[in-house]
Order: C-alpha cells, then sequence, then structure tokens
C-alpha cells in the first residue's frame, strides 16, 4: 500500500504544477464525496432530518443576531457622524459663504472616512445636500455623475425603520446597475434649527456583503437562503434575477421563527426585529436523512478519518511542490541584496520547474549585460561632458586676440592675413554660441564657410563647397560643430590624399518621412563597401577606426534627439563618400 502511494506522489511529483494541484484537487473531492454519499445512503437515520432542521433554524438565529447587530452598530456610528458639527457645517455652507469651507470639506471628508474605514461590510458613504451639487463620496469607484439625482430621488421614496428618521431602500447600484446595495438614509438637520434638515447621510451596504452572512450554511443540506421584508418581496438572494419578486411562502412567514412543510420542502425562517426582515431558508426534504445518532457518529468519524487522511497527504505534497518555489524565493532574495552571481540549479523534478530555472539563470545574465551597458553609457556621456566643458576654457579670450590680430593685419595692409584671421575669429565666435549646444543650420553653415576659408588658404584652394539647402531648412535645429568636423573629415581623408586634386564638396537637405536629412557629399578617393559598414555599424561605440569626432558628433545627435537620430555613411556617384545627418523636424525647439 505505501510502495504504491508513494509510486503515486512520485509520478504527480514529475507532473507539471498545475497538472499536479488538478490531480489532487479532483482526488480529493472524489474521497471525500465517496465517503458522504455511502455514509448518507446506508446509515442516514430518521433524527438527521429534526437535528438539520434544527442546526439550520440555530444558525439562522445566530446569524440574524449578528446581521441585526452588525447594522445596529452602523447606524450608531452613522449617528455619531449626523451630529458631527463638521459634518453640519459642510451642509449649512458653500465656498462662498464660508471662508472655512475647504476646512469644514476636509473635517467632513476625514470623519465619513472614518466610517468607511472602520466597517468592511459598506461599500460607499456620501454626505448629499438638498440645496447645492456639492456632496461627499468615498468607496466604490465613481463611474456616474448621476449619484445625486438618484439618491435623492432614491431618499424621498425609502421607508422608515424602528431607528428614529433612519430609512432604507434596496435598490440597484448607481454606479453598477446589475448589483443591488441596501442604502441606509440619516437626515442631517441644521447646526442652529433642529427643525431644518441641510441634508442627509447616505450609506450603502452592497447585497452581497449582506449574503456574505448567510452565504456559508451547510451545502451539504442544499440550504436556498434569501432575506425578504415584511411583504415576502425578496431583497437578497442568490439568484439576483429572484431579487424584488415575491416569495413562494410568504404566507408562511409568521412570528419570530418557525418552520413548516411545504410539500418537498422544509421551509425555515427567522425574524430582524429591528428591520422587519425574514431569513427564509427552503431545504429539500430528499436531502434530509433519516439515522440514529449512532448513525451521526459513524459520518462524523468517516469525514474526519477522511480528513486527516487528506491533510496529511496534502501537506507532504505540497512541501514536495513548493520546495522549487522556495529555492527561488530565496535566490530572488539574494538578488534583491546584490549578488548578481546568484544561479539555480536544474536537477528539479517537472519539466515547468527546470524551465523555470533555466528562465530565471537566463534573466540573471541579463541584467548583467545590461548593467554592464549602462555603466558603459554613463562614463560616455560624462566623457562627452568632459571635453565639452574642456572646450570651451578660454574660448573668448582666443576670439577677442583674434580680432586684434585682424584689424593690425588689416592696418598693415596684409589682406590675406587679415582675411584668414577674420574667418578664423568668426569660426570662434560662432563656435561660441552664447554656451548653446544646438543652433540653426544657417549659423552651422555660416560657420563651415569660414573653415573652408582658412582651408582653402591653407592649402592654395583645396575644395570648392557648395550650399544647395533651402530656406525652409535653415531653421531646424542642429548639434553646434555637426557640419565641419564631416567637412574636416573629406578634406584630409578624401581629397588632400590626392596630389594636386582640387575636390568638391556638396551640403544638401532634404525632409524624408518627417525627418530632416542634411547630406555632405565629396568626390574624393571614397571607401570600400566594407569600410563604410563597419562604419555605420559601430559609430554608437569607441572605436578607433571610426575615429573620435565622427563618434563624437553622432552620440551628440542621439543624446540630444534620440537613437533613430545620427550620422549614416554610404558611397555616391562620383566615387566619394556622402554622409546623411538625420535630425528631427522642428524649428527652435
Amino acid at each position: 500500500m505505501y510502495k504504491e502511494l508513494r509510486k503515486v506522489i512520485n509520478k504527480l511529483s514529475k507532473m507539471k504544477f498545475n497538472q499536479k494541484i488538478t490531480t489532487f484537487f479532483i482526488l480529493a473531492v472524489l474521497i471525500t464525496n465517496s465517503f458522504v454519499i455511502f455514509a448518507v445512503y446506508q446509515l442516514a437515520g430518521k433524527q438527521i432530518t429534526e437535528k438539520s432542521s434544527g442546526l439550520v433554524q440555530g444558525q439562522f438565529e445566530t446569524i440574524t443576531d449578528i446581521l441585526n447587530i452588525t447594522l445596529k452598530n452602523i447606524i450608531e456610528t452613522s449617528n455619531m457622524i449626523t451630529g458631527d458639527s463638521r459634518v453640519k457645517e459642510f451642509l449649512m455652507n458653500n465656498r462662498l459663504t464660508s471662508k472655512n469651507y475647504n476646512k469644514d470639506t476636509s473635517d467632513a471628508y476625514s470623519s465619513v472616512r472614518y466610517l468607511l474605514n472602520t466597517n468592511s461590510y459598506i461599500d460607499y458613504i456620501g454626505l448629499v445636500k438638498f440645496d447645492g451639487p456639492e456632496l461627499i463620496y468615498v468607496g466604490e469607484s465613481w463611474t456616474s455623475s448621476d449619484f445625486r439625482t438618484q439618491t435623492l430621488k432614491d431618499y424621498q421614496d425609502a421607508i422608515g425603520t424602528k431607528f428614529g428618521n433612519c430609512k432604507i431602500s434596496m435598490k440597484k447600484k448607481v454606479f453598477y446597475p446589475d448589483q443591488y446595495v441596501l442604502n441606509i438614509y440619516q437626515p442631517i438637520n441644521d447646526k442652529y434649527n433642529f427643525n431644518k434638515y441641510t441634508g442627509f447621510l447616505v450609506i450603502g451596504i452592497g447585497e452581497k456583503s449582506i449574503k456574505e452572512f448567510y452565504s456559508n450554511l451547510d451545502k451539504g443540506l442544499k440550504v436556498q437562503t434569501y432575506l425578504t421584508d415584511k411583504d415576502g418581496v425578496i431583497i437578497s438572494n442568490e439568484d439576483k434575477s429572484l431579487i424584488g419578486t415575491e416569495s413562494p411562502y410568504k404566507s408562511v412567514l409568521q412570528g419570530k421563527s418557525g418552520q413548516q412543510k411545504v410539500e418537498d420542502k422544509m421551509v425555515i425562517y427567522e425574524k430582524l426585529d429591528n428591520w422587519d426582515w425574514y431569513m427564509v431558508g427552503e431545504i429539500p426534504t430528499r436531502s434530509m436523512l433519516r439515522d440514529t445518532n449512532a448513525v451521526i457518529i459513524l459520518i462524523i468519524a468517516l469525514v474526519i478519518g477522511a480528513g486527516v487522511l487528506i491533510s496529511i497527504a496534502c501537506y507532504k505534497l505540497s512541501n514536495n511542490l513548493y520546495k522549487p518555489m522556495d529555492d527561488i524565493v530565496r535566490k530572488m532574495r539574494e538578488v534583491s541584496m546584490g549578488n548578481l552571481e546568484v544561479r539555480m540549479e536544474h536537477d528539479y523534478d517537472g519539466k515547468d520547474f527546470r524551465q523555470l530555472a533555466s528562465g530565471f539563470n537566463i534573466m540573471i545574465e541579463e541584467i548583467n549585460i545590461l548593467m554592464y551597458r549602462i555603466k558603459k553609457e554613463q562614463s560616455e556621456i560624462k566623457q562627452i561632458e568632459l571635453n565639452r566643458l574642456q572646450s570651451q576654457i578660454k574660448p573668448h579670450f582666443l576670439y577677442n586676440t583674434l580680432e586684434c590680430i585682424h584689424w593690425q593685419a588689416l592696418s598693415d595692409g596684409n589682406k590675406d592675413v587679415s582675411k584668414m584671421v577674420k574667418a578664423l575669429a568668426n569660426y570662434y565666435r560662432l563656435c561660441l554660441s552664447r554656451g548653446k549646444d544646438v543652433i540653426p543650420i544657417s549659423q552651422e553653415l555660416e560657420n563651415v564657410e569660414n573653415y573652408l576659408i582658412i582651408q582653402n588658404m591653407r592649402y592654395s584652394g583645396i575644395a570648392e563647397c557648395e550650399i544647395n539647402v533651402d530656406e525652409n531648412f535653415k531653421n531646424v535645429l542642429i548639434p553646434k560643430l555637426t557640419l565641419q568636423p564631416l567637412i574636416e573629415n573629406s578634406i584630409y581623408h578624401g581629397i588632400r590624399v590626392k596630389d594636386g586634386y582640387k575636390g568638391k564638396i556638396l551640403v544638401t537637405a532634404r525632409e524624408i518621412n518627417n525627418k530632416i536629412v542634411i547630406s555632405v557629399a565629396d568626390n574624393g578617393v571614397g571607401m570600400r563597401q566594407e569600410q563604410i559598414d563597419e562604419i555605420n555599424s559601430s559609430i554608437s561605440v569607441f572605436d578607433e577606426k571610426t575615429g573620435y569626432g565622427l563618434r563624437n558628433v553622432h552620440k551628440r545627435i542621439e543624446i540630444l534627439f534620440g537613437s533613430g537620430y545620427g550620422l549614416y555613411y554610404k558611397k555616391n556617384e562620383h566615387g566619394g563618400t556622402t554622409v546623411d545627418i538625420i535630425l528631427p523636424k522642428g524649428e527652435n525647439n
């Protein structure tokens, strides 16, 4: 027997987790039902009918007492709120008549919120004014603006109770029309005039909350339990479609409590005195078995025995099932403490746990990779910022000095030197750009022209530059010193390497797919396609083959505008190289 049970347990442990749980509960239900059915049909006796109905009657008495006390406590607490001066102040005044209106509102809200927090059966609470749209509401999600209108109408139609001016009604919810709610209304009088009512307190207790008081009755007896008002109309039932209909046994409901057999059912009822409600239970007579005390003891012994066996099996099985989960929790705790070297073994039984262990290990590896990338990117960003700051050291002094040299050369009649120095001074002036990181394309093009003046005087007209940029694009923003490094790259690596060759550089701009593309093309020596592909693939990562200047330009564009923007190299029809600068469309942003 033990070996067979052990084989079954081992077989279950190799199943997937959901299969284990399903199989276990199916077996538990089958075993329990088998014991109950055997005992009921073989040993049930006459006394069980009386004892069962008496048990239900006792449960009804207990439930009605608890429900009476619970509702009474809610009303007594609501009386405290209706007598609260802060609540009265809120209902009496508005923003125009009271300087302390916000404080009164906050105090009243706190009082209402306290009542909601201390009563788990309450779905919502509201303070409604008679003569103003302001109200306080706490509880279920607000999904409709009709709350005040419908609540005022329901207040007028509500019926009185034995608790002073308190009124009640059982209606469909405003926010959830498919649910019913017991609304308890307490009118609130003026702080200085007790005969004048300024509003009311409404407490909504969901029908499902009331149903919880009796929904856990003995299911073995198939007791159909519900609540009716004094006229026999059902106000709470497991079957929502029956709410609002008359109970077929309303003529039986007389006095405080009782039980009566009607056709094939035993009808048991208990009255809630303070509310004129009845708790009614219908028990099919076929479900009430007849037998002696000995049979009842035997049934209890069988059920207890089955419960013990199932509990032992469940305990052992659950320990076996949840061991991998415990391992995962322990490993995750180590990870949360910063240990990213932890890994899970793959020696668990069951395909799902092995997959879980593998997934956990892959996740840790990905986290390590991600953290490495983040650290590297942070380091690169700091280096770029450092370079930017270093590039701004004493630029004003240099610019002013160049201006002095320019005027001195001009006064001496040396126009070439004057022109070159003036171009260099303008270049540094535009580099400053008042500390701005992004400037209009028009300023960047002006910077390029100054740079080319210097280079052409230095290398005897080494390159001709044609700028073909429409006026519509000249206000588009571009990171400062984007074009100049690319022009410089074209001269030194594409044009200058040809001895005695005068190159040409073309700068154009166009719009593609809501992006601005500025192209810098040269007719230099060009590059092989393999070199171009290598540059495009590694331009976001520092590589000596790519060059610091190009990577710096690309990285600044990425940081400012996002990963979809930057530089892209390609060959052109002139045998040279074209680099596209991809920027977002927009002006002065």
